[in-house]
């Protein structure tokens, strides 16, 4: 092997590894970074806000490593987040028990995500746009219900997720641990979780071996919608209210979030542990810029740029993978 062959291997090794864990040493050297250059960032305050500022795309995250897992996308989360708190809205400033309002919110977001699994796995539609088609449809819902109007003086279930600590740690860092680790073993350690790996990786092979391909689709969009449910839940819990534009734009953040964490847009591979980390990676960032009082529009801009390196990250993964 002369030199350039081997320059061109240790080239194809560095990319490799850097495909493999760049996220996880790009998540450490910015906490380095932002650890030096700010103090207020090193905090147990900041920290703890962090980790309350990422409850939502944490548990959107899972849902959608899941859909994306069979090589589909859902972009109706942020629509299903305000449907249903406008559903639970109503029907708390009618009168009805707690209880049957959430009941009722829950019970809307198993519908949405029926309709997306029946629309994607069994009618055969473009999975981003039939979700797009319910997203457009559940904002709209939102707006005939709550006229879009903002609320405060929420049901007391809210002030116990939004307020409580347990061990001086906010309960939604607790609701957010434990679902991550019903997600990492769902997806890795059942029957489910491996049928699931085996649609997204070879749709064709899974049939052949006697997988319900389409029962599998389905329940991951039901699962998706359900978790988006509960991200509404634990948003409205957080901020105390209930606004129109909740959850406006968060599905791409939470896509990126996913694919920056090592899922292939493809499906068939990905890990929840990436998932949290590609979570807090994006959490981090916009602490950050919060933190350097970056403007508005510039934070738009830096988000746009994590959307774009999510697809490029992904696009490098999926042509160093045919290369091989």
């Amino acid at each position: 092997m002369d030199k350039s062959e081997r320059s061109g291997a240790f080239g194809h090794w560095v990319l490799q590894i850097g495909l493999k864990y760049g996220i996880y040493l790009l998540f450490l050297f910015i906490i380095v970074v932002l650890s030096i250059t700010n103090p207020s960032f090193r905090t147990m305050a900041n920290a703890s806000n962090v980790l309350l500022q990422v409850t939502t795309y944490a548990v959107l995250g899972i849902g959608m490593t899941f859909v994306i897992m069979t090589g589909g996308i859902d972009v109706s989360i942020g629509g299903i987040m305000v449907c249903c708190g406008s559903v639970y809205t109503v029907l708390s400033q009618s009168g009805m028990p707690d209880s049957v309002s959430i009941l009722a919110m829950f019970l809307a977001a198993l519908l949405v995500g029926i309709v997306n699994g029946v629309s994607v796995a069994y009618l055969g539609m473009p999975a981003f746009l039939a979700t797009l088609a319910t997203q457009c449809m559940c904002r709209g819902m939102s707006l005939v219900l709550t006229g879009g109007a903002s609320y405060r003086n929420l049901g007391p279930s809210f002030t116990f997720f939004g307020k409580t600590k347990l061990l001086n740690i906010p309960v939604q860092i607790w609701v957010i641990v434990l679902l991550f680790l019903a997600g990492y073993l769902i997806l890795h350690k059942t029957v489910y979780g491996r049928k699931l790996i085996a649609v997204g990786g070879n749709l064709n092979a899974a049939r052949v071996s006697g997988i319900n391909d389409k029962m599998i689709i389905c329940s991951a969009y039901i699962m998706m919608g359900v978790i988006s449910g509960a991200a509404g839940y634990l948003t409205m819990s957080r901020l105390g209210s209930y606004y129109a534009s909740m959850g406006d734009g968060i599905e791409f953040m939470v896509i990126a979030a996913v694919v920056i964490g090592g899922t292939s847009m493809v499906g068939g591979s990905g890990s929840m542990f990436g998932t949290l980390v590609g979570t807090l990676l994006i959490g981090v960032i916009n602490n950050a810029l919060n933190l350097f009082r970056v403007d508005a529009e510039w934070q738009n801009v830096a988000k746009g740029f994590i959307i774009f390196l999510a697809v490029l990250f992904d696009a490098l993964k999926n042509h160093m993978k045919q290369a091989e």
